[in-house]
């Protein structure tokens, strides 16, 4: 006969850890609404703070400025003080961030707020991978991360989609004040619902891992950045991400609609489709290139074709809205090897530094949000001559430089090391073996 302390967990036990880990979920999808509805908000925003492009491209800076350079130290701020308390100052951050973006009617209290959102929600990817290494069994980590990305796309999608039509009717200004009472509310249930860990650690031996000292941080960081590889994928990374950062977060709406003559609601609907591409991409291709135990090849082919397609799409405005919808949505799925660069910056690694190569691939990546908008927006107000609107010839012009970068990206993965999808320790080790079997060879031939 069983104890009654042997009985099986309920459904709320087994609910419990999925519960948790939705609630960072749920301020990852957040961040992705407040990082990419100014793209849907451009010209109301340009109006209300009587700005050029140039200094609309410096207002999505500053959320890059404070989201990209913490990616690296967020890991040991969660080690420190824990999921629930950090995710919750977190959110706070942010809201009061959308607070001040909300409420501005100037350029300088606008930038403050996009600083601000782009410090807290900095947490938010990261966050979910705490909760996920600590709440959840080891095989389910890669579903949570997939989960999380794929969720929220989905919700920059949708907001994409559906949001041009909204503020057509109402402003920009009511969705920010509905979003901020959506903020407050999630930080409000962080706290209620998030617990830093189990009482009986679901993985063991990861719990009692110490977290990683500042002189440990600063050994690591030296070991990655003197990896010529390293810079190679961050570069490569920055490039093939320009059209999430440049077209889907910034110019895709406007150029849509001035290029293609597009009404708000078409615009959106075609940036939308390349989300959802990018969305069903991600997975697609990260299954074939494990599957071909190649990460080089399907790189270079998908940049490649993403080029060809952003050329056809910039140089052939009588595309009829179908054409362009399958084009972006194409587009969007090619773009889904992106997440390659983050398996390669693993792989030429060491694994114990795997989770902070991880974390330098992305602030790299996360770098093109801070050089390249205020360039585009630099390059629209030179070719329209310091006017505040801008014509198809403008878009076009200064947009040409995601294609560009995208040739750039495709002709620097030939010069990547290819990994075959092994870890570093088992790349090192299969060239030790190759040289032993050489050693013989050498001695007979001398």
């Amino acid at each position: 006969m069983k104890s009654d302390n042997c009985h099986s967990p309920s459904l709320f036990d087994k609910s419990l850890p999925w519960l948790i880990c939705l609630v960072g979920m749920l301020f990852y999808c957040y961040n992705y609404f407040l990082r990419s509805s100014p793209s849907i908000m451009q010209n109301d925003l340009m109006h209300t703070l009587n700005i050029n492009a140039t200094q609309f491209g410096t207002l999505i800076l500053f959320y890059y400025a404070a989201y990209t350079p913490m990616q690296i130290p967020v890991g040991m701020i969660y080690d420190k003080f824990g999921a629930r308390f950090v995710l919750f100052l977190a959110c706070l951050t942010a809201v009061i961030g959308l607070a001040f973006f909300a409420g501005a009617n100037s350029f300088g209290v606008a930038c403050l707020g996009r600083f601000l959102i782009g410090l807290g929600t900095a947490f938010s990817y990261i966050g979910v991978l705490k909760l996920a290494s600590v709440w959840l069994p080891p095989a389910r980590f890669a579903t949570a991360a997939g989960l999380t990305t794929a969720i929220g796309m989905t919700s920059g999608a949708l907001a994409q989609k559906y949001l041009a039509k909204v503020i057509e009717v109402v402003g920009y200004k009511p969705i920010l004040h509905t979003a901020l009472i959506v903020g407050i509310v999630l930080s409000i249930a962080i706290p209620f619902f998030v617990r830093s860990r189990p009482k009986q650690p679901v993985n063991p031996k990861n719990a009692m891992q110490a977290p990683m000292t500042t002189e440990q941080l600063f050994r690591t960081l030296k070991a990655i950045f003197t990896n010529p590889q390293m810079w190679l994928i961050g570069i490569i990374g920055c490039v093939l991400y320009l059209p999430s950062i440049v077209l889907l977060d910034v110019y895709g709406i406007s150029y849509f609609k001035a290029a293609h003559q597009l009404t708000s609601q078409q615009a959106a609907n075609v940036s939308a489709l390349t989300l959802f591409g990018w969305i069903v991409g991600g997975p697609v291709i990260g299954i074939i290139s494990d599957r071909i135990k190649r990460r080089r090849i399907p790189l270079m082919v998908t940049s490649a074709i993403t080029a060809m397609l952003l050329y056809t799409i910039f140089y052939y405005p009588d595309l009829t809205m179908s054409q362009l919808s399958i084009i972006a949505f194409v587009a969007g799925f090619c773009c889904g090897a992106h997440p390659l660069c983050f398996a390669l910056g693993k792989e030429n690694n060491p694994l114990a530094m795997a989770g902070t190569a991880v974390a330098v691939t992305n602030m790299f990546i996360m770098m093109g949000g801070i050089i390249f908008p205020p360039i585009v927006g630099k390059l629209l107000d030179f070719h329209a001559n310091g006017l505040h609107t801008y014509a198809a010839s403008d878009y076009t012009f200064a947009l040409s430089v995601v294609p560009l970068g995208i040739i750039l990206g495709t002709v620097l993965s030939m010069f990547l090391k290819e990994t075959y999808c092994e870890s570093h320790e088992e790349m090192a080790r299969k060239k030790a073996a190759k040289l032993r079997v050489l050693e013989p060879v050498a001695e007979v031939t001398n």
